[in-house]
């Protein structure tokens, strides 16, 4: 009482009545007779809490039944629970204990809609119980009903302000629906109330790795795992965030102490298999399944899918066949389900089945289109933007400038070029084979065009050919695309050459010219039915340009497109250009490679015909071909398009204009 006043401590012996909690209300009640001996209020309030007790008695079982079940919960004895509380709730219908335990049973089982049923039930019977709230917004949620979630877990925190579990669960359903600084306000609530809130932790690390704030991610997981050493899940999360930054000795190792502390945690032994495999670091990976499997009684699907992985990349076809075929499509986690489906397809290629891949590389196209990610991308759209772009090419000039002398202003700059071609043209083997090169560095697949193009658009431009703009603003792009491409250089060098890697960035070539009128461009072709094919073939990470990969037609579209808009670029720019041919490539990797670096002003170097030991050294490389350049010339994909020739046919009218521009074989 020394810190409360009567009226506080009778205000808070009302809120524990309210919300059932007797003993913390009675204790209330003492404190202030045992002061105030005739206080009325607190002498009838323990009487009124004497007749309710009595009547929760009636309504609720005795309180050792109450633990036994609870005891079983914690066991993982669920259907027991289930069992229980059914047999239970015949003769105490309005206990709302009851039907709070029963439906964190039936969640336990899998039984959403019953949890959430329970839950329900159990906040109509005590609209005041925080907990009921709680759970009934975490079943919600399961079910996909996000609002319903939304309105169930701000109804706990206003019940009990200080509830950091509600907290919590509030900032995972934000995050989930991409609001994600409002998700980190609910965590850091969450911490501030109670600093030593180990998921809370692990949960902002999330967040923060959601925003691409890795430093901050693992921050958190570690302050997670301070306070839990034993969090396998933070270890996980921290692999994840470690694997991002480039370091997977760490991130391996972080996994490894996720399996350790929680022996059968699949995502942990995948999520460091497929590191691995993507590092093409076969013999850890190797060891690593050998690993996992000891350490399960019934193998996981997604780690079988993983091993048929590791025998198909050693060409042992017929044994990754069989084990991938004891797979059920619906036991892969759906994260992984498209990888799935294209390796069983390359199974099927390896083994001659073609008509069983191409219905396996459908399915994992189809398993795209109807994902929500695929949702956000309009490629139509895409496609339109394109032509228009083509269209002003064709009608227009290069850029011009607001000056009359038409200049540009002279600024210090390396000479840049910029390898280009359609994707899976054979762009990563030509880049694994330049980098090679002591003198030369290349820069894969960063957005730096790009952001020299929305530099012009945030000035209020439109950088299309034939527009008029100030030379600021040309400068600024410039700096914009020089900012991002030297972020991703160790050190520069007037000695080296550097190569901008970007395949569709021949579709900028108008802009490219512009910003860099003396640039070079190698131009990586392939037969265009082949190329065609193997995009459709992959399992692209998604952006409006990757959404049209999963359509034939599309592909076809964007192919005719691409190539028409470097074809009259290169004339109307008088582009200087190297072309160079995946096929040819294949056949003489040395008299290709040294024609090319002639055109590059460089000569050959005999390191550069152990390419495949850069591909290693390098660590992850971020396109599908990963494996491929790690490996002896890879020649099964050349004319691979002849097998599936049945169902490319209706797309010759198209195509065979540019297989007689490159000099290739027709259908």
């Amino acid at each position: 009482m020394a810190k409360l006043s009567v009226n506080q401590a009778l205000s808070k012996a009302k809120s524990h009545e309210k919300k059932g909690e007797i003993e913390e209300a009675k204790n209330y009640y003492k404190i202030v007779l045992d002061i105030f001996p005739s206080n009325k209020r607190a002498q009838l309030g323990l009487i009124n809490l004497k007749k309710s007790h009595q009547s929760i008695n009636i309504i609720n079982p005795s309180e050792n039944t109450i633990k036994e079940i609870i005891n079983f919960y914690n066991q993982g004895q669920f259907q027991l629970v289930i069992e229980h509380c059914q047999k239970l709730l015949k003769q105490h219908p309005k206990a709302f204990v009851i039907w709070n335990i029963l439906g964190a049973a039936q969640k336990s089982v899998g039984n959403v809609d019953k949890a959430s049923s329970a839950f329900k039930r159990t906040t109509e019977l005590n609209p005041n119980f925080a907990d009921g709230y709680n759970n009934l917004g975490a079943s919600l949620h399961n079910q996909g009903m996000l609002k319903e979630s939304l309105l169930a877990y701000n109804k706990a925190i206003s019940l009990r302000p200080d509830y950091v579990e509600a907290y919590s669960n509030l900032g995972v359903l934000l995050q989930e629906n991409g609001k994600i600084k409002e998700a980190i306000e609910c965590y850091k609530k969450a911490i501030s109330i109670k600093p030593d809130y180990a998921e809370a932790h692990n949960n902002i690390g999330n967040a923060f790795h959601d925003q691409g704030k890795l430093k901050e991610a693992i921050g958190a997981y570690n302050s997670a795992i301070s306070i839990k050493p034993d969090y396998a899940e933070a270890y996980c999360h921290m692999g994840i965030a470690l694997y991002d930054q480039g370091k997977l000795k760490d991130a391996i190792e972080a996994y490894k102490n996720a399996t350790n502390y929680k022996i059968t945690y699949v995502d942990a032994w995948t999520n460091g298999a497929e590191a691995l495999e993507k590092w093409n670091k076969l013999d850890q990976l190797e060891d690593w399944l050998i690993q996992a499997f000891k350490s399960f009684k019934v193998i996981p699907s997604d780690i079988a899918y993983l091993q048929s992985k590791l025998l198909w990349r050693n060409k042992k076809f017929q044994k990754a066949f069989d084990l991938i075929s004891t797979i059920s499509d619906e036991n892969i986690t759906e994260v992984r389900k498209q990888d799935y489906l294209n390796l069983k397809a390359k199974c099927f290629e390896s083994l001659k089945q073609y008509p069983n891949a191409y219905k396996y590389f459908s399915k994992m196209n189809f398993v795209t289109k109807t994902s929500s990610d695929f949702s956000a991308y309009n490629s139509d759209a895409f496609l339109l933007n394109i032509k228009n772009q083509l269209r002003m090419i064709k009608s227009s000039s290069s850029f011009k400038f607001e000056t009359n002398t038409n200049k540009r202003v002279d600024t210090k700059d390396i000479a840049q070029t910029f390898l280009v071609g359609f994707p899976r043209s054979g762009t990563t083997l030509m880049d694994t084979i330049l980098r090679s090169h002591s003198a030369i560095e290349v820069v894969e697949e960063k957005p730096a065009v790009d952001l020299a193009k929305q530099s012009i658009s945030k000035s209020g431009y439109i950088a299309s050919p034939g527009k008029t703009l100030p030379l600021s603003v040309f400068d600024e792009a410039k700096k914009a695309y020089q900012k991002e491409f030297y972020k991703h250089i160790e050190k520069l060098s007037p000695e080296k050459v550097y190569i901008d890697k970007l395949p569709l960035n021949l579709l900028e070539a108008p802009l490219i010219n512009a910003l860099y009128p003396n640039a070079k461009f190698i131009l990586a072709l392939r037969h265009p039915f082949d190329t065609i094919l193997s995009c459709w073939m992959q399992n692209f990470k998604l952006n409006s340009a990757m959404a049209i990969m999963v359509d034939l037609e599309q592909i076809v579209k964007l192919y005719c497109l691409a190539m028409e808009t470097f074809k009259i670029s290169r004339i109307k720019y008088n582009l200087n250009v190297h072309i160079i041919k995946y096929e040819d490539l294949l056949e003489d990797v040395t008299g290709e490679s040294t024609s090319l670096l002639k055109f590059l002003g460089l000569n050959w170097e005999t390191q550069m015909e152990d390419y495949r030991s850069t591909a290693i050294k390098r660590g992850r490389i971020n396109t599908p071909s990963y494996a491929q350049v790690s490996q002896p010339i890879y020649k099964d994909a050349k004319y691979r398009w002849i097998n599936y020739k049945d169902y490319l046919e209706k797309y010759s009218d198209k195509i065979e204009p540019w297989i007689d521009e490159f000099g290739y074989e027709k259908l």
